[in-house]
């Protein structure tokens, strides 16, 4: 019979030498990968006990233990294989256990190629599930391990480029080091070694090249019109360097591969991988900031929890890349708060291939401008965990627009500030939700607004140089009727943070309620280019410009364009109705009766806050046509 083969990387398993598994206990697996990989032939019975059922009782370990035994006996007799053997006190490697291929001990050997040992990095030793104990501390000292022999392993490489794994093995074993340890200083030279220099590189590109006046991106914080330009290659320094504010532990960045929207040129979606690339690079010369190792950041874009990916690899920073007809957008997410904190737009309409390293430079030093202002977040985060985690669940859940949902995440906001009284996010998402369930109610109940200005002006107190307190006020004015108060809010609210989309979108539904619907439309236009994975309201928000510009197939299509489009029935009728399809028109309006029965047309458009009078008659006309 050929060895047995342990696969500890992945999923914890025994297998055949053609690859089949073999049912044997996965706690006996853990104890035979101790004795494997320790210093020590021996474990005491006792002793394995309680590293396996750490939380139980002496007599419950026990008890645990001889039925785990039985288990192993019967599976070795089945197989005619001897991996354990235990006796009344202690137990040992079989015969066959001791001349088991276990693919962790490649990492010891001299002859193992870099290839094989980022393949197996790739995944998680033991599958990273170990609960808190001294098995999960026997682990973290293995992978410090296998982590120490990567490093020995690469900067032992031969200087003979013919000699040497391909470059892309070389860069992901440094990022993976990296990512580990940000100071590790030849690490990274070996890493800047093997990518151009991003100075040569703008250099070179600048010789007799600038950009063409009409080159734009969209302008991040504390822009002026004069900084939308990117600016001519030679004239570029890159500042990445600048080192971020130490703080207690190092924030973690996980930079996304990009995301291919419809319509974008697929011809340069190489040349936008490597452009990743190249930012990834020009991010690992900062020192106070761990960058997640690219083949990690791509497992977190594929993830269907990504939540769940981005708490396990403690990510604090989300920089998300999209290829869209536009250009290439990027965006820096602070996961905490769920919050986009800059986002701008890079026109691809250049000899992107021949400028790529400048432009890689460009996007990584405004990466390391937003980080370092988005410190104190960062500071506050550290030290209050519990409040921030119940604040996302809260998040999470206004990104349904449904009254269940609106309620619940309510419930996560309030649990928020008993961890911390004076936290403003919390006072933020409690005013969103009660204006959210005004709209969706549309009872007109002018309590649940002033329950949302009341929590708006909390935030502000608490933070006012944030303009998430002021995005709420606006909102909240806005539904009051209070126009004009509701536009200074959100006019200081974008001043405040002329990135922030969520802002720049209820300034621009304000201003559709202002009787001002093409300028509406324009801003929430840009809201959704600076957010392109934009929330359902965005399209809410657009549709409803559109309808009030008589554009009902454009109203129709934003609607479309939502996750979930039911909250926009009623407008969705309205629309069908202006375009003659009175069919559709009614069946949109039965599914609205449906989910809200109780709605009233002249008592809604008697408290809809809405300046002129042809905008309501406009709303009016749809909706009875509908069969309002």
């Amino acid at each position: 019979m050929s060895p047995l083969r342990l696969q500890t990387f992945g999923n914890l398993a025994l297998k055949t030498g053609s690859g089949e598994d073999l049912a044997f206990p996965q706690k006996a697996l853990l104890l035979v990968c101790m004795l494997r990989l320790g210093d020590r032939p021996v474990l005491r019975r006792d002793e394995a006990s309680a590293l396996l059922w750490p939380e139980a009782d002496r007599e419950a370990q026990h008890i645990n233990l001889r039925k785990m035994v039985s288990r192993i006996r019967k599976a070795q007799l089945a197989y005619n294989s001897v991996i354990l053997d235990i006796d009344d006190t202690s137990i040992t490697l079989g015969d066959d256990g001791q001349h088991l291929l276990i693919d962790a001990a490649g990492f010891r050997r001299d002859d193992t190629p870099l290839e094989t040992m980022l393949a197996l990095l790739r995944e998680r030793f033991l599958g990273g599930k170990l609960p808190d104990g001294p098995l999960r501390r026997w682990a973290d000292l293995q992978i410090d391990t296998h982590h120490h022999c990567l490093r020995e392993r690469l900067l032992s490489l031969p200087g003979e480029a013919s000699a040497r794994p391909d470059t892309a093995a070389m860069r992901e074993a440094a990022f993976l080091l990296l990512e580990r340890n940000v100071h590790d200083e030849p690490v990274r030279a070996l890493l800047e070694d093997n990518a151009p220099s991003a100075r040569q590189a703008m250099l070179s590109a600048a010789d007799g090249y600038t950009l063409p006046p009409t080159q734009r991106v969209t302008a991040g914080p504390g822009s002026t019109p004069s900084d939308t330009r990117l600016p001519v290659y030679a004239q570029v320094v890159p500042r990445v360097q600048r080192a971020l504010t130490v703080t207690a532990s190092l924030p973690r960045l996980a930079l996304l591969p990009p995301a291919l929207r419809a319509g974008a040129s697929r011809t340069l979606t190489g040349t936008v991988a490597a452009l990743i690339d190249d930012i990834a690079i020009s991010l690992c010369t900062l020192r106070n900031i761990s960058i997640v190792a690219p083949h990690t950041a791509k497992r977190i874009q594929e993830s269907n929890d990504k939540i769940a990916m981005l708490e396990t690899h403690a990510v604090s920073y989300l920089v998300d890349t999209t290829l869209c007809v536009e250009g290439l957008m990027v965006q820096i997410i602070f996961v905490p708060l769920d919050r986009v904190i800059w986002a701008q737009r890079f026109d691809l309409d250049i000899p992107f291939s021949s400028h790529r390293k400048v432009i890689a430079t460009i996007i990584a030093d405004s990466i390391a401008t937003e980080l370092q202002r988005n410190q104190n977040p960062l500071v506050e985060y550290e030290h209050h965990p519990d409040a921030y985690r119940a604040y996302l669940s809260g998040a999470r859940q206004t990104k349904d627009l449904s009254l269940p949902s609106i309620r619940g995440a309510r419930r996560g906001f309030r649990e928020a500030l008993q961890y911390r009284r004076d936290f403003a996010p919390s006072f933020v998402g409690l005013a969103r939700t009660y204006s959210l369930e005004w709209v969706l109610t549309a009872r007109g109940d002018k309590g649940l607004l002033h329950k949302a200005e009341d929590h708006a002006r909390l935030a502000i107190e608490q933070d006012p140089e944030s303009a998430a307190g002021y995005k709420e006020l606006g909102v909240a004015k806005l539904y009051l009727g209070d126009l004009d108060e509701s536009l200074e809010a959100l006019a200081r609210a974008e001043a405040l943070s002329p990135h922030y989309a969520d802002a720049i979108y209820s300034y621009a539904d304000s201003l559709v309620h202002a009787s001002r619907p093409d300028e509406g439309l324009r801003k929430i236009k840009r809201a959704i280019e600076l957010n392109p994975l934009s929330p359902d309201d965005y399209f809410w928000s657009a549709a409803g410009a559109s309808y009030f510009v008589g554009h009902y197939q454009d109203a129709i299509d934003y609607i479309g364009r939502m996750a979930h489009q039911s909250s926009a029935d009623r407008l969705r009728a309205a629309a069908f109705a202006m375009l003659g399809d009175i069919a559709t028109a009614r069946r949109y309006r039965r599914k609205d009766r449906e989910a809200n029965p109780h709605f009233d047309l002249d008592r809604w458009l008697s408290v809809l806050p809405i300046r002129e009078t042809w905008q309501k008659e406009l709303y009016r006309e749809g909706l009875s046509r509908a069969g309002y």
